[in-house]
C-alpha cells in the first residue's frame, strides 16, 4: 500500500527524524511507498533552546521528501493537505509529541477527513507533554480527536490517550512498544568496546557512565551531576561519567553543578547535538547508561542502549519500569533521589551485573522490533475508515 508521514525530515535532526528515517526504511523493504510530507520549518529561532535544529544526515537514515509544512503557517498548512490529496495515500502517519503542532496537525487532518478517505493515524510518544504548554491539553484534543486509529508506545501513553479523549474506541488503539535504534552503517562491521573508546578518546580502563540525548529539565541529569560526588567517593577517577548531549537552555547552571558536585574530576561534558555516524560509538564504549529523568512517557535512548546490549538505571517514571526490569535489565530508582541513583550505579559495578545484564537486555530486545511496529500501522492503516 501507499503510505505517508507528515513530519520532520532530515537535514531536521533529532529522535523524531531518526524514526521516520527508520520506519520509512522497514516499510519501504516490506514493499509500501511511502511518501514523506516533511516540514520546512520546525520552530522559530526566538523560541527553539537548543544550539541547531539541522544538520547532517547519515546517508543510510535518509529518504526523499517534500518539505512543506511550517507549524505557525496556515498557507503551508492548506499546500502540505494538498500534497497529501494529490497522493492518495491509504493512511498518513503523524508522530504526536507536543501541543506546539497540534494546530497545523489538526487543519491538514480536518481537510484530509473531509475531504478524502485517507486515514489518520497517530504515532503516540507523549499524550500528556513533559513540560506545560498555554492551552496544552486543550491543543491536545483538538489535534488527536481526528484520529481514526492511534499507536500508544506504552500503557502509560495508551492510559494518558484514555485521559485525555476518553470517549476513544479501544478497538481503534494498539499499544505497541518502541522499536530500537540502529545507528551502525549498513554493511559496516561493528566496532569493539575498546575501539569506540579509542575512537572518542576516552579511557580503555574506565567504569563509563552515559547520559545520552537532549539535556533538559525534566531529564534530571542534575541528579546524576549530585551523584558524581559519592561515586568518585567510592571509585575515585576509574570512574567516569560521561553526558552528552544538546542543551536546551542555558549551560552555565550545569556547569556550576558539576563545579558544585564534588565529582566534577570525573564528570565528561560533551555539548551539543552527535551526529549520527558517531552515535553508536557512546552506547559501544559505554558500561551503563543511565536517564534519570523526573518524568516520562518512554524514552528512545532505552531503546538504543538495547540495540547495543547496554543496560539502563533508571527511574520508576511512566512507561519507563515497563522496559526496563529491575534487577534483569537494569535498576530502576525513585525519581529525583541522587542518592538512590549513586547506589544503583555503585551496586552495578561492585556486584559485577554487566554481563548477566547484557544477556538480559540481548532477550529483552526481541520485543522490540520494527517490523512490529510496521505490521501495527499495516493494521491501522488497512482498516476502513468511518
Amino acid at each position: 500500500m501507499k503510505l505517508s508521514f507528515l513530519g520532520p525530515a532530515p537535514p531536521f535532526r533529532g529522535g523524531i527524524v531518526t524514526y521516520y528515517a527508520m520506519l520509512a526504511r522497514v516499510l519501504t523493504g516490506r514493499g509500501h511507498q511511502v511518501f514523506w510530507a516533511s516540514f520546512r520549518q520546525q520552530y522559530p529561532r526566538l523560541i527553539f533552546p537548543g544550539t541547531e535544529q539541522k544538520g547532517e544526515t547519515a546517508a543510510w537514515l535518509d529518504h526523499p521528501n517534500r518539505p512543506r509544512f511550517v507549524p505557525w503557517s496556515p498557507w503551508s498548512w492548506w499546500r502540505t493537505y494538498q500534497d497529501l490529496r494529490a497522493e492518495q495515500p491509504t493512511a498518513v502517519i503523524i508522530k504526536y509529541w507536543i501541543p506546539f503542532f497540534a494546530p497545523g496537525f489538526f487543519a491538514v487532518t480536518w481537510l484530509l477527513r473531509r475531504h478524502t478517505a485517507i486515514r489518520v493515524i497517530y504515532l503516540l510518544d507523549n499524550v500528556i507533554p513533559h513540560e506545560k504548554y498555554p492551552l496544552g491539553l486543550w491543543l491536545t484534543r483538538l489535534a488527536l480527536r481526528q484520529g481514526h486509529g492511534y499507536l500508544a508506545q506504552s500503557d502509560q501513553v495508551r492510559r494518558d490517550l484514555f485521559e485525555v479523549l476518553p470517549a476513544t474506541d479501544p478497538a481503534a488503539v494498539v499499544t505497541v512498544p518502541h522499536p530500537v535504534y540502529d545507528f551502525g552503517e549498513p554493511g559496516r562491521p561493528r566496532r569493539a568496546r575498546g575501539e569506540a573508546r579509542e575512537a572518542l578518546g576516552l579511557p580503555a580502563d574506565a567504569r563509563l557512565v552515559l547520559f545520552f540525548g537532549f539535556i533538559k529539565p525534566y531529564k534530571g541529569v542534575v541528579h546524576l551531576i549530585d551523584a558524581a560526588g559519592p561515586l568518585r567517593e567510592e571509585f575515585g577517577d576509574d570512574l567516569q561519567i560521561l553526558i552528552v548531549g544538546d542543551i536546551y537552555g542555558e549551560k552555565q547552571p550545569y556547569l556550576d553543578r558539576i563545579a558544585a558536585s564534588g565529582g566534577q574530576q570525573i564528570i565528561r561534558l560533551v555539548d551539543g547535538f552527535v551526529p549520527d555516524d558517531t552515535v553508536e560509538d557512546y552506547f559501544l564504549a559505554a558500561d551503563v547508561a543511565v536517564l534519570p529523568y523526573i518524568s516520562a512517557t518512554q524514552s528512545g535512548i532505552v531503546q538504543i542502549a538495547y540495540n547495543y546490549d547496554l543496560p539502563v538505571i533508571t527511574t520508576d517514571v511512566g512507561g519507563l519500569p515497563e522496559v526496563v526490569h529491575d534487577g534483569r535489565t537494569g535498576y530502576i530508582v525513585p525519581p529525583g533521589d541522587s542518592a538512590a541513583l549513586a547506589a544503583a550505579v555503585a551496586r552495578f559495578f561492585d556486584e559485577d551485573r554487566a554481563a548477566d545484564f547484557g544477556a538480559a537486555v540481548a532477550q529483552e530486545k526481541q520485543k522490540y522490533s520494527w517490523d512490529r511496529m510496521a505490521e501495527a500501522v499495516e493494521d491501522l492503516a488497512g482498516r476502513p475508515s468511518s
